[in-house]
């Protein structure tokens, strides 16, 4: 048996040891964000871009210049905008090329009252649409075949109580009655 006096300080002495806690190992430690090296410009993984988002199945389908097939994927509001997409797709057999189509032209027509309602333009007066020539009043649009582009379009929102739209893209068939999502 120890000692008492021996006793009292070694129980102290255990009791420490077993409160304390490590500091972790120096090469194991993360350093601050701001203070970690930079990636290297070389790294695969950084330079590689967000995988593109999937486009969806087609609401509804119009033929377009030149043989075109335009695929309606999108309509849908978000706050106080409509946001309507297609996928364009060229003839099997041939290359696309449309240019020149003025974006003045295309529209959105609220079914339940009639307003029609132009592509909308940001603060510079460039029209909130894509792909856009350098001009900012046409579409400008090429495909190769075998592929597809997507082509998008922003237009003010049609009040809550109105559940349809129909839009019209000249040298395009009219996609009417088209479900507004919310």
């Amino acid at each position: 048996m120890m000692p008492a006096r021996f006793a009292i300080p070694f129980v102290a002495v255990a009791l420490l040891a077993s409160c304390s806690q490590p500091a972790p190992p120096a090469e194991t430690a993360t350093a601050p964000a701001a203070t970690r090296p930079a990636p290297e410009a070389g790294n695969p993984t950084i330079a590689q871009p967000a995988p593109a988002a999937p486009v969806s199945a087609p609401i509804a389908s119009q033929p377009g210049p030149q043989g075109s097939q335009w695929d309606l994927t999108r309509a849908a509001v978000t706050g106080n905008l409509l946001t309507v997409q297609f996928l364009v797709k060229p003839a099997a057999d041939k290359n696309l090329s449309f240019i020149d189509q003025k974006i003045d032209d295309v529209s959105a027509v609220d079914d339940a009252t009639s307003q029609r309602y132009s592509v909308l333009k940001d603060d510079t007066g460039k029209p909130m649409a894509s792909p856009v020539a350098p001009t900012g009043r046409v579409l400008r649009l090429s495909v190769d075949r075998g592929s597809q582009a997507v082509v998008w379009f922003k237009f003010p929102a049609p009040p809550a109580s109105s559940a349809t739209v129909s839009i019209n893209i000249p040298d395009v068939g009219p996609f009417d009655g088209v479900t507004v999502q919310r």
